[in-house]
């Protein structure tokens, strides 16, 4: 039987549990002298001109050793980087993987021209930003002190790192840049009809293969919709909302259940009210155009049931 440890552990989506566990592995070594700072940061010349490709990778796993602001670091990356894998990349672990990779890719090409060549934090940073987007309708309780929205959340961090260092955050601002882009580009852009529907962060084949993602799931978003079919897209998002955000606070593990059957109740509802419009404008005649699939956007925003969420 699997320890407590364990099984929480194995509970943790694999690209999240990848990084967390390379993040530890290499602060070990660090904080066991097998390594040092000095052969783990990103350099250009370093990094090919010499031939030491490793630092592509190190440098966003580099968090300093053992200290607050790397627990600070690895809270963010089990709680916001799980919930964006678990919640809006539900059942598409290589889109997941693929959005990391371009992200990273990004940050290497943007943050060494302003002097930065440890990225890790960058990283974390532009995934926290990403989280607050996608769970803006939630509320953090920041250091007990003061409760705020999900949507401000990498701002106040922002002027919190700001005034703690004494120093203007270019980093950090270059991180949230970086976070939003991909964020327009994976929630966004997609539904907006120039975009055809299709999504531009979508994962090349082989990566779908290696994590064992549905090559046909969800290829395209529907952006063409009546009233009606809006008006029951939006009851199913103000259901799973509604289910996990009573009385202002982060939703808890207790209120899976709760959240699961309100999704259930308005997807129901939609398919009631769409079997009954479609007989409607069948029997008038209508040319309206519909939809080839049942709009999901539901089930894709809602956020993995977790622990209250409390910086500091």
């Amino acid at each position: 039987m699997p320890s407590p440890i364990e099984e929480w552990y194995m509970q943790i989506p694999i690209c999240t549990r990848i990084y967390m566990t390379a993040t530890v592995v290499l602060t070990l070594a660090l904080q066991m002298e097998w390594t040092t700072p000095f052969q783990v940061f990103y350099s250009y010349d370093y990094a090919f001109s010499k031939g030491q490709y490793w630092r592509v990778v190190t440098t966003f796993l580099y968090m300093g050793k053992f200290s607050l602001e790397w627990l600070l670091n690895m809270y963010f990356i089990i709680q916001y980087c799980r919930d964006l894998e678990e919640g809006s990349f539900l059942n598409r672990p290589a889109d997941f993987a693929w959005m990391l990779i371009l992200m990273c890719a990004t940050l290497l090409v943007v943050a060494p021209s302003m002097g930065y060549v440890y990225l890790g934090s960058l990283l974390v940073s532009s995934l926290t930003y990403m989280w607050s987007r996608f769970y803006s309708y939630l509320f953090i309780n920041f250091m007990g002190l003061l409760t705020i929205s999900a949507a401000y959340f990498p701002w106040v961090m922002l002027a919190f790192s700001s005034i703690v260092e004494n120093r203007w955050p270019t980093g950090e601002l270059a991180a949230i840049g970086v976070g939003h882009v991909f964020w327009f580009l994976s929630e966004e852009w997609p539904r907006r009809a120039e975009s055809g529907g299709r999504h531009p962060l979508r994962a090349p084949k082989a990566l779908c293969k290696l994590l064992h993602q549905d090559l046909d799931g969800d290829a395209d978003i529907p952006i063409e919709m009546d009233a009606g079919d809006g008006h029951i897209t939006a009851l199913a998002e103000s259901a799973a909302r509604g289910a996990q955000t009573d009385y202002g606070a982060i939703p808890s593990r207790n209120t899976e259940s709760s959240a699961s059957s309100s999704v259930s109740k308005a997807q129901d509802e939609l398919s009631d009210r769409e079997d009954f419009e479609f007989g409607t404008r069948a029997a008038s005649g209508s040319t309206a155009t519909r939809f080839s699939e049942k709009p999901d956007s539901a089930q894709q925003r809602v956020p993995r049931t977790g622990e209250d969420s409390e910086y500091g």
